[in-house]
């Protein structure tokens, strides 16, 4: 079968890396796969180049933006894909518009985010042949938000866990111990909704009897903010900005707790990730999060906006070294079963036999 995949641009994203990981597998899985970016350049470039899919750049000109999309219906007419999958906004957008020409493949959207779609992008969910969403919630929220209701053709694709985690790697750290900080972290984009600076303020009250780190890692509009927001809270010498790591594994294993504060998520990839590598998790109950790991067993939801609650569940699972055992383990023991990269290929290769 010839698939096409659709992306904007190749950032390092969650989006981004879940593109190359599923093009590849399938491409690796017999078919034949196009992934089409719209501008050159972004961080995940050079590991989409030596994939096994074949990868293709819109000639944008002197124009470097993820919306802009030359020749792209000309394009699909060479490649003749039985499938396009459009992954992302713009992606879906597109796929939308193209809705309106004459097209010989079956289109699969995807809804994999947590902020509000334009109209092309509803255009393109209401009207393709097949809907993947990373998360019930998100299945969900298509129907309650936007009235889109397609129970017979959307499957919910949970997003694999592409990094490799080394099970010989101990789940457990004793942070604590000898004066040693427990490591809070949380790896997000620094965006409006993405709250890291509420975390900072969470983490300003901890007791000064407490010995502890908060890891930042990331980039964003929002980042110089948190920086300021830590010298003013007097916490600066306890919060580490390490930037955009294109490989945060080893942040994961010098850590003891993952917390996370967005306010808008689907399926946060950093909560996946954060369970692989046997993390207890507090992060507020939005969107697909309780999808990531499982209430008071390897980590705790907490009411949006409860500041007050996140912060004595962090002050919990610092004093109580046996508890963030017992919730590592089950992290790792959940995140195994759930979002495993062959668990997840093996779907979509199931849902492309049904569009045959």
């Amino acid at each position: 079968m010839r698939i096409a995949f659709l992306q904007d641009h190749l950032r390092n994203g969650g989006t981004e890396s879940q593109t190359i990981h599923i093009a590849d597998g399938l491409a690796q899985a017999g078919h034949e796969v196009t992934v089409i970016v719209f501008r050159k350049g972004g961080a995940l470039e050079s590991r989409a180049s030596s994939a096994a899919f074949d990868l293709c750049f819109l000639k944008q000109g002197i124009f470097k933006t993820d919306w802009f999309a030359p020749g792209l219906k000309k394009l699909l007419k060479q490649i003749s894909p039985d499938v396009l999958i459009p992954m992302g906004r713009m992606a879906n957008c597109h796929a939308g518009l193209l809705l309106n020409s004459d097209r010989s493949y079956r289109l699969v959207s995807t809804f994999r985010t947590g902020k509000r779609i334009p109209f092309l992008y509803r255009k393109a969910l209401r009207h393709s042949n097949q809907l993947v969403a990373n998360s019930k919630h998100a299945i969900e929220r298509i129907h309650l938000v936007y009235g889109i209701n397609r129970p017979d053709d959307s499957s919910v694709i949970y997003n694999g866990c592409i990094r490799d985690f080394d099970t010989s790697v101990p789940s457990f750290r004793p942070g604590g111990k000898d004066n040693s900080p427990i490591r809070l972290v949380s790896v997000s984009m620094f965006r409006p909704e993405k709250r890291q600076i509420d975390l900072l303020r969470i983490c300003s009250q901890l007791p000064k009897s407490v010995s502890w780190r908060l890891v930042l890692a990331g980039d964003g509009t929002e980042q110089a903010a948190c920086i300021q927001e830590a010298e003013t809270l007097g916490i600066a010498n306890k919060v580490e900005f390490p930037g955009l790591l294109k490989d945060p594994r080893s942040l994961y294993y010098e850590s003891d707790i993952a917390v996370h504060a967005s306010t808008r998520e689907s399926l946060p990839n950093f909560l996946v990730e954060a369970q692989m590598a046997g993390l207890p998790c507090v992060a507020y109950d939005v969107g697909g999060v309780s999808e990531t790991f499982i209430h008071k067993k390897s980590g705790y939801l907490i009411n949006p906006g409860d500041a007050a609650h996140f912060l004595d569940r962090i002050q919990i699972l610092i004093e109580s070294p046996s508890l963030r055992l017992q919730m590592s383990e089950a992290a790792r023991d959940h995140a195994k079963a759930n979002f495993s990269p062959k668990a997840q290929l093996k779907a979509y290769i199931e849902l492309l036999k049904t569009l045959r």
